[in-house]
């Protein structure tokens, strides 16, 4: 922990240089997204998968809105899915990621935004496989 606050050295880490932020190309393949939150409530997240036609989670791209432990979050989950199946997209644990980082209570509740946005892009993904660009609108103002 830093002296004085409530993030370890990995959520600074990770909020300093989020990995995988963004968005992907208009044009790229096999690109579902989900989105979860508000930013009028101080967190919102739309997190995208590209998953191949084997089921794969080739590559995530995120945008976030919120504290630090949301975008810390955001940029763990990322590397986490990369690489691994979609079915444990699925099943990952935002909230036990962020119960080893030691996030007090009142920030868990982003954890849980996290887990909402990418379970909702898994969704869209099994209600339009094969994959394809799924348009979610995301705003600031939301």
């Amino acid at each position: 922990m830093f002296p004085g606050s409530e993030y370890n050295t990995e959520v600074w880490s990770h909020f300093r240089a989020p990995r995988n932020s963004g968005v992907f190309p208009a044009d790229a393949s096999g690109v579902v997204a989900g989105a979860a939150g508000a930013r009028k409530h101080g967190r919102a997240v739309e997190f995208q998968l590209q998953v191949n036609a084997a089921g794969t989670v080739v590559d995530c791209r995120y945008r976030v809105f919120g504290c630090p432990a949301t975008i810390a979050l955001c940029s763990m989950a990322s590397e986490a899915l990369k690489g691994g199946p979609l079915c444990d997209a699925a099943r990952y644990s935002v909230v036990q990621l962020a119960d080893r980082l030691g996030l007090v209570a009142e920030k868990r509740a982003a954890a849980i935004v996290v887990e909402d946005a990418i379970r909702a892009a898994v969704r869209r993904y099994n209600n339009n496989s094969p994959p394809q660009l799924a348009v979610v609108k995301f705003t600031m103002e939301s």
